[in-house]
């Protein structure tokens, strides 16, 4: 038991554990209370004998790069510079941005180069300089989608002015060489293609949602890593945006996204040329939010269910590929109905 004393007026070695307001009294500890100072004689022999090796203070600076051209791990590319940035400061990110930059430029050619600065670095540095400002996730992830998508505007007339080319006409270029490459090298072509008018219309459809698809990219991008960044909780970061550790089961899409994704939808009943043409890319990249939002709905029963590991991966990956249509119905009718909340009801 501890018990109030007088404060002496000659200092003790003991240690003060407390005072009330007006510091006339401390508090005594009882042997059997713990202090939280005994000192571990293993950790107290071995202090400072401890260090951190040198490739894991290096590896942010060379890491991001690897990952982008391994190209198997490149979606993982923005990791280690938010990693680095969270744990270490802004100034560090930007400085291994820089030099991953750097090595990608060595080691890529053009296009390459480009795509490692909108979909690595921006999303790094965007992240980096307003987590600590910015205290929605949501938001955040917006800002860096519009920082993306600004940077790769400015890259693409970049590009355009520097090489003298319409963006258009090689974009066209670029998909129609594609698909005649494909078209070539299967050894199933007319299961995909078909006859040369197919092969028009495809180079069309993929002209025609090319938008979407990259827009889409840069969200499974943001997504992952961020969702990563959270999980992992490098310097309480998740503490400081206000989330919890099961937040990868609770996320929901924000309500208002479900007029733009009606109005869009709207468009699609009919053909009304270049309206319906922008409609249909809002609305598919709306839809990967809402699939987003689906898998999250999916991961919380996965843990009611305890589905764990492997177990649970095969089943992201199998309702993914095969059961699309329901994952995107959960997540848009989840704003109506709240499937998690009247599960737990019931």
């Amino acid at each position: 038991m501890s018990q109030w004393v007088p404060s002496p007026k000659v200092a003790s070695p003991s240690v003060e554990l407390g005072r009330n307001k007006d510091s006339r009294f401390y508090r005594v500890a009882d042997s059997s209370e713990p202090t939280g100072l005994q000192q571990d004689p293993v950790s107290e022999g071995s202090r400072g004998l401890i260090k951190a090796p040198l490739w894991s203070l290096l590896s942010p600076f060379f890491l991001s790069a690897a990952f982008y051209l391994s190209a198997i791990f490149s979606i993982f590319s923005p990791l280690p510079i938010l990693l680095l940035g969270v744990q270490k400061g802004k100034k560090w990110a930007w400085l291994a941005a820089s030099v991953n930059a750097v090595i990608v430029a060595l080691m890529a050619q053009g296009l390459g180069v480009l795509y490692y600065l909108v979909f690595v670095v921006v999303l790094s540095l965007v992240f980096i300089e307003c987590y600590k400002k910015v205290r929605s996730i949501e938001k955040i992830a917006g800002i860096i989608l519009l920082a993306m998508f600004i940077s790769s505007v400015l890259c693409v007339m970049g590009y355009s002015h520097f090489f003298h080319a319409h963006p258009i006409q090689e974009l066209k270029f670029r998909i129609s060489e594609f698909v005649e490459y494909f078209a070539k090298t299967s050894t199933h072509p007319n299961a995909f293609l078909g006859n040369s008018t197919d092969l028009e219309e495809w180079k069309r459809n993929i002209l025609l949602e090319f938008p979407s698809a990259i827009g889409i990219s840069a969200l499974i991008l943001v997504w992952v890593n961020l969702t990563l960044l959270i999980k992992l909780n490098p310097g309480g970061i998740r503490e400081s945006l206000a989330l919890d550790i099961d937040f990868g089961k609770k996320w929901k899409a924000p309500d208002h996204l479900v007029w733009p994704t009606l109005f869009s939808g709207a468009f699609l009943i009919g053909d009304f040329g270049l309206a319906t043409d922008v409609a249909l890319n809002v609305f598919k990249f709306l839809m990967a939010i809402y699939a987003i939002h689906g898998l999250s709905i999916l991961n919380y029963f996965f843990d009611y269910w305890k589905i764990r590991g492997l177990l649970k991966w095969i089943g992201f990956s199998f309702s993914l590929f095969l059961m699309m249509p329901l994952i995107l119905s959960l997540g848009f009718f989840d704003l109506w109905f709240d499937i998690r909340s009247k599960f737990r009801q019931s």
